[in-house]
């Protein structure tokens, strides 16, 4: 699938066709690229994020994007009809403005899968499975 482009004079992002989209590799990520090009610099940023901190044990806090929508930007729909799914942990910093906008004469159906776990779990090989952890906990119990 193509990354969202970005139009910095009008603060747009566009989705370029009807389908699923990651938040962070093909929206997020895609602006970071737009970003270093030429001077595009010069425009308000369209994301702020937070997360990706170690939390101990293997753990991180999950990422999350924030479209500036409160500095004008928005995420405007491809020129198709259909649907469109955008997964990963994506809101607009001001929740009482629209994040998306619509594409004149097309009408194109919107669905935001976001995690519901406020912390990814990395676990490498040498880890215990959940259920070694489970009876590990058992243990005391048992004393």
């Amino acid at each position: 699938m193509a990354d969202a482009t970005f139009d910095g004079a009008n603060l747009h992002i566009t989705l370029p066709s009807i389908g699923s989209f990651d938040a962070q590799k093909e929206i997020y990520s895609a602006w970071k690229e737009w970003i270093r090009q030429s001077d595009n610099a010069k425009y308000p940023p369209a994301f702020d994020t937070t997360g990706g901190d170690v939390v101990g044990s293997g753990e991180t806090v999950a990422p999350y994007f924030f479209c500036r929508n409160d500095l004008g930007w928005r995420i405007k729909m491809p020129q198709a009809d259909g649907e469109i799914v955008v997964a990963g942990n994506l809101f607009p910093r001001d929740p009482s403005a629209s994040l998306f906008e619509q594409t004149s004469g097309y009408d194109a159906f919107l669905r935001l899968e976001v995690s519901t776990r406020a912390v990814v779990i990395e676990r490498g090989t040498s880890g215990l499975t959940d259920a070694e952890a489970a009876q590990l906990a058992l243990i005391p119990a048992l004393l």
